[in-house]
């Protein structure tokens, strides 16, 4: 069983948060009560202050890890979750924008010139003609005319 003076620093350390100063008050108080030797003051106050930092340690630990259950059990998102599903958005971003400007580049055709700048012709105008069948007239001379441009073609 443990002495009462080893007790009494025990709860001591359990307190979390002690300076050395308040360490060496209880020390040399130990000390004129006949529990600690005068020569043994120094030595008692490095270990006082050694068991409160390890237990500090232990509570932070403990904390900690309290944190992470609970915010595990919330749903909520850890800072690396959460940067980890930036670098994918970002990188879905940039496949889309790849994606939009090759088939941009593929509609317009990169090796064919835009239509508006093809000089129209009665050539280009009969070839028209032919992919779309102009309703017939009621007037003779305007079927025949029809024809004629089929036939240039």
């Amino acid at each position: 069983m443990a002495s009462a003076r080893e007790q009494y620093l025990q709860a001591l350390a359990s307190l979390g948060e002690m300076t050395r100063t308040q360490a060496e008050r209880v020390t040399n108080l130990l000390a004129k009560q006949g529990e600690l030797q005068s020569g043994q003051v120094g030595r008692a106050t490095e270990e006082l202050m050694r068991r409160v930092a390890k237990n500090r340690e232990t509570v932070s630990r403990l904390v900690q890890r309290e944190v992470k259950r609970q915010i595990g059990a919330l749903g909520i998102a850890t800072r690396d979750e959460v940067a980890r599903l930036q670098q994918r958005v970002r990188a879905l971003e940039q496949a889309v924008e790849r994606a939009s400007a090759s088939s941009a580049t593929s509609a317009t055709g990169a090796s064919r010139p835009a239509r508006a700048s093809r000089p129209r012709t009665a050539a280009s105008t009969a070839s028209r003609s032919k992919a779309k069948p102009k309703p017939k007239a009621s007037g003779a001379s305007e079927a025949g005319g029809d024809d004629q441009v089929r036939d240039q073609g």
